[in-house]
């Protein structure tokens, strides 16, 4: 029996998914000492100010993209399935693109004859554990934020689906649209997400949508 899976957390069934102040204080021991009166000593001239200075991060620096062509709106997909006993999960992938299995629960998808990851590839992993999508949303967020290899992270637009940011890695400028797919419209059962380039933006969106809507559990 299949049962469809969207963006928007369609699903009729499934089951339970794979898967840092110091403060301190102190006194200020006051006395208070006889003086004689004070005496004039001049007028007082204002100080000027000096602004404050905080530390700004160096703009990063970007290399320009692999010269191939882009990503097109359209591509036409083949029925896929991956799985992790007792879960599975089926969906249009691409027609051509190679098939690697980057590690247990994740998948990629790359299109032959191009420079690694350099461009653009997709990436699917089942989600371990019974975790909230909103949750495993905020935790790629996160994870992306604190990594020290990603630079310059923009998160363009997010919602309970899914987001699309940009960020500089490897010294490329990389856009990402990951969407998190639902078991019953909050658990999160699997993330599908592509990576590209700028150019690649209209194709990877219109993808990206199309395999939401055909995935399917069976």
């Amino acid at each position: 029996m299949r049962t469809g899976l969207s963006g928007t957390g369609t699903l009729a069934a499934a089951g339970a998914v794979l898967g840092l102040v110091l403060g301190a204080a102190g006194g200020v021991l006051a006395a208070g000492l006889a003086r004689p009166e004070p005496t004039a000593a001049g007028t007082a001239v204002p100080v000027a100010a000096v602004s404050p200075s905080y530390p700004v991060d160096p703009e990063p620096e970007v290399v320009p993209d692999p010269d191939t062509p882009a990503l097109a709106p359209g591509v036409p997909t083949r029925p896929a399935e991956i799985e992790v006993h007792p879960y599975r999960l089926r969906l249009p992938v691409p027609v051509g693109w190679l098939r690697s299995d980057s590690s247990l629960g994740e998948w990629k998808w790359l299109p032959p004859d191009q420079p690694g990851d350099n461009s653009f590839f997709l990436r699917v992993r089942l989600i371990g554990g019974v975790q909230t999508r909103a949750a495993v949303l905020q935790q790629r967020l996160d994870a992306l934020g604190g990594a020290s290899e990603v630079e310059d992270l923009v998160v363009e637009s997010r919602d309970e689906k899914g987001f699309t940011a940009t960020y500089v890695l490897s010294g490329y400028r990389r856009v990402a649209m990951e969407r998190f797919l639902s078991v019953d419209g909050s658990t999160a059962y699997a993330a599908i997400a592509l990576i590209g380039r700028e150019r690649d933006r209209r194709g990877m969106a219109d993808l990206v949508e199309r395999i939401v809507r055909g995935a399917t559990t069976s």
